[in-house]
């Protein structure tokens, strides 16, 4: 019986590893596809405004992500009061960023009260479709979290392709309308694939919310670190120099935005991974985070090697504009460098250690924008700018490789210490296994994303 049950369970495993993969690409699929339409039928100008609101828009995902998801993914999120405290963290921060989201298009993009709405309600349809679909993730559900993904590309495509026929000529408005009908639909889909225990019952409570917010503000703060200083980044090359030189920094970034999403979707089955094996009670092995490091940053040089080439040789044929190859290839560099800490700050959080990853990350976002300034004020190209942040993620990579290595000794050294001790007693020995021992604020039970 088991024999036959073992090639199922593999062939499973399969299908949902390889459902997990299509869902990345899909949603890389997704958001490409607006990007390059604006790319097409914006200006320059225009488009440089539609990539600063769509940095702010990741700017936020990835603060909400760090805050309300990982924390339903590290803790057990069915507990009554951690549930309470996760309804009540996912409400102030969609109310407050929404309304952050109107502002900033009222006062930056020009673009009237119409397009300030749509942005803004695309940035709460965003957050509560990316809650659906972690709850996907940390339920192992990657085939249903697929099927959730082509929908909001189908969707988001029709939009794309009627709304400038039917109601507007092709401008801001319309892609922010898009992009919001596709994530309204990956919202109603995903309700109806996911069982009524997940979203029925919701209610808001303070209670346990200090505790949550103990692991929840580092994570946070840590995930939404690197989009913020690219938004930061695109705002000081727009009042440096100009929205135009925002958008051809853009241009060159969307070549090898593919490895981006390629790298972010390797962090999280790398979380996944490593938070399993740590509620396991698994010995870490840092040769093989460090071999996980060197593999995402070689195959990131390669495949933005090969796509910047060819992006530089075929974009005045595709897009009618050229490429400044300089650019193209500082934004591989940047995203190489990224890649090789990558796995080191994902074994920290896993241990609960955000706040010794933030510290790193933080150095390294103050170095980049503190040579890109200086350097695009003397009239520098905006090539600097990519080639800046990549030097920054350099002290990033040394000091998480440094922690990592650091706490895996240590975690070793009690490893052999504790393995030295005689064994407990049976009844003991049965009672850690009902209740496994953890520190404060580690979970009892969740999924890893």
């Amino acid at each position: 019986m088991t024999s036959s049950r073992g090639p199922g369970r593999i062939r499973g495993q399969l299908r949902d590893g390889v459902a997990g993969v299509l869902s990345q690409g899909v949603t890389a699929a997704t958001s490409l596809l607006a990007q390059l339409i604006a790319a097409v039928s914006l200006g320059l100008s225009q488009y440089g405004v539609f990539a600063v609101l769509l940095a702010m828009l990741v700017g936020v995902n990835a603060l909400y992500i760090g805050f309300v998801c990982d924390s339903f993914t590290v803790f057990d999120r069915h507990a009554p009061r951690c549930r309470a405290a996760l309804v009540c963290a996912a409400s102030l921060l969609i109310l407050l960023f929404t309304t952050a989201a109107a502002v900033l298009a009222l006062t930056f993009a020009g673009g009237g009260v119409r397009s300030a709405a749509l942005y803004a309600a695309l940035v709460g349809c965003k957050l509560v479709a990316e809650t659906v679909r972690r709850l996907f993730v940390v339920r192992v559900a990657f085939r249903a979290l697929l099927f959730n993904d082509v929908c909001c590309l189908v969707v988001t495509a029709l939009a794309l392709a009627t709304l400038p026929t039917v109601v507007w000529s092709p401008s801001l408005a319309v892609l922010f309308g898009s992009m919001c009908c596709g994530a309204l639909a990956a919202v109603l889909v995903g309700l109806w694939q996911l069982p009524a225990v997940e979203w029925r019952g919701l209610r808001p409570g303070w209670t346990e919310l200090p505790r949550l917010a103990e692991f929840a503000v580092w994570r946070a703060l840590q995930s939404g670190l690197r989009p913020l200083t690219l938004l930061a980044a695109r705002l000081v090359v727009a009042n440096v120099v100009s929205t135009a030189a925002v958008g051809v920094l853009e241009l060159a970034r969307l070549v090898v935005a593919p490895l981006q999403v390629v790298i972010n979707g390797s962090g999280s089955l790398l979380l996944g991974k490593l938070a399993a094996r740590e509620r396991g009670g698994a010995r870490r092995d840092p040769r093989s985070i460090g071999r996980a490091a060197w593999l995402l940053a070689a195959g990131t040089v390669l495949g933005g090697l090969l796509s910047g080439t060819a992006a530089v040789l075929l974009a005045p044929l595709s897009f009618g504009r050229s490429i400044d190859a300089a650019t193209v290839f500082g934004w591989v560099a940047y995203l190489a460098v990224w890649a090789a800490g990558l796995p080191y700050a994902t074994e920290l959080v896993t241990r609960r250690r955000a706040r010794a990853v933030f510290v790193p990350r933080l150095v390294d976002s103050l170095v980049g924008l503190g040579l890109a300034t200086p350097a695009l004020l003397l009239g520098a190209p905006v090539a600097a700018l990519p080639w800046s942040l990549a030097l920054g993620g350099v002290y990033a990579v040394y000091r998480l490789r440094a922690l990592a290595g650091s706490d895996s000794e240590s975690a070793v050294a009690r490893g052999v210490r504790a393995d030295r001790q005689e064994p407990a007693p049976a009844a003991e020995a049965e009672s850690h296994v009902r209740t496994p021992h953890v520190p404060e604020g580690r979970p009892d039970s969740g999924g890893g994303t």
